[in-house]
């Protein structure tokens, strides 16, 4: 037969044994939640436009900054503008005028890829533009003005910015 000090260190090391499991399994568990809450929140940021824009924007804010751990963004209905539903990290949460900044920069960025990719459809092609340079330098002009004139035109209906300085 054990004697008690043989029991005693077999249920001391059962229990601590006990304890270790249930740690391991409450971290597992938040550990799950979190991936999941992460899952959800890409799945938002995958499928609305509006949701995305916002998390760039917070990440051109701050780009440590992670959607699911740091932050969360919520969206009560699909026709609803997303918001930031919570905020979880301790650095200072952005305030509503520096989101609408940052907003507002990305928006400029989007015009900026826009109006590049529709000049870049109506410009004279790399082709003409070198060739009417050449006839230029040759001491006949007329092509370069004209292409000239064909990139003035394009530049004038796919301006820049469209909005006021």
């Amino acid at each position: 037969m054990m004697d008690n000090g043989a029991i005693n260190i077999i249920i001391v090391v059962l229990v601590a044994a006990c304890i270790w499991l249930y740690i391991l399994w409450k971290n597992s568990r938040k550990m799950n939640d979190t991936i999941n809450l992460v899952a959800q929140q890409h799945d938002l940021i995958r499928h609305d436009e509006r949701a995305r824009t916002l998390c760039r924007a917070i990440r051109m804010l701050n780009p440590d900054f992670t959607v699911g751990v740091d932050y969360l963004i919520g969206q009560d209905a699909p026709e609803q503008e997303p918001y930031i539903a919570a905020w979880t990290t301790s650095e200072s949460r952005p305030g509503e005028q520096e989101i609408k900044a940052a907003l507002q920069e990305i928006s400029d960025i989007h015009h900026e890829e826009k109006y590049a990719t529709l000049r870049r459809a109506e410009y004279p092609s790399v082709e003409e533009q070198l060739d009417a340079a050449y006839q230029a330098r040759q001491g006949n002009n007329a092509r370069q003005l004209e292409v000239d004139e064909k990139i003035r035109l394009v530049k004038e209906k796919y301006p820049k910015t469209e909005m006021c300085v």
